[in-house]
């Protein structure tokens, strides 16, 4: 009886602590199994994030990069660098010599050598004349006289002009000074490749109109010097043109 009970009691003790010693290894193994594939897989999605965030950061680098290369200037801003270039272009295109030879005639004025509704040549012959009408008689003392007079006006339009020309390219070179000031700016504060070379645009028609304005200037100048040496040829052909006159005169008066 005793030793039934003893089995009993082992039998049951053996019922219990094989179940839960079978669960305590079927438990580890399933544990080891979670942990060896968990591993693996996190690596696995580890790595294809990283390289998912590396492809898309440089994506939106680039994206980005691009955004800005198109981006443009502040319209305002290319607005106000375009208004001054064209103020400054207009600047020289101002004065009498704009005006045609009627319309300064009605205010009493001669056109000028730099006038642009006419030529050099024009204004020397029509407002000057010619040697050729000195020595071909066609001129008399009086006119010779009163074409010295109009000489002199005439070249003081040509340095009224002149004057007023400087003053004008000085004006046009102070609104391009402003747009380049403006541009340089820009440049200076570029968020991307365009406004870059859009500063860069603006700056260069702004030198390439103060270029302008030089050579605008050298050219008065070189016209009023031709206008002053064409006056003084003009000048002394009248003086030789009279000299003859009065040594032809005096021959015919001692031949009688």
């Amino acid at each position: 009886m005793k030793f039934r009970k003893a089995a009993i009691a082992m039998g049951v003790l053996l019922g219990v602590t094989v179940p839960f010693g079978a669960m305590n290894l079927s438990s580890r193994n399933v544990e080891a199994t979670i942990l060896v594939y968990d591993q693996k897989n996190v690596e696995e999605a580890i790595k294809e994030a990283v390289q998912t965030a590396q492809i898309l950061t440089e994506e939106q680098k680039q994206l980005a990069l691009e955004i800005l290369n198109t981006k443009s200037l502040d319209a305002k801003k290319l607005l106000a660098m375009l208004q001054s270039q064209q103020a400054a272009e207009q600047s020289i295109m101002s004065g009498d010599i704009m005006y045609p030879r009627g319309t300064l005639e009605k205010l009493g004025k001669l056109p000028s050598i730099l006038n642009r509704h006419s030529t050099p040549t024009t204004i020397m012959e029509n407002e000057i004349g010619t040697i050729e009408d000195v020595f071909n008689g066609d001129a008399t003392v009086v006119d010779l006289y009163q074409r010295t007079m109009k000489n002199r006006r005439a070249l003081d339009a040509t340095y009224k002009a002149a004057a007023e020309s400087a003053k004008n390219i000085q004006v046009a070179d102070g609104k391009l000074s402003v747009s380049v000031n403006s541009a340089v700016e820009a440049a200076n504060n570029a968020e991307g490749q365009k406004q870059v070379l859009q500063a860069q645009t603006a700056i260069l028609a702004a030198n390439a109109l103060a270029a302008h304005n030089g050579n605008e200037a050298l050219a008065n100048i070189m016209a009023m010097e031709a206008e002053e040496y064409y006056v003084r040829n003009y000048e002394k052909a009248m003086t030789e043109k009279m000299e003859q006159d009065s040594r032809e005169s005096m021959a015919r008066f001692c031949s009688h």
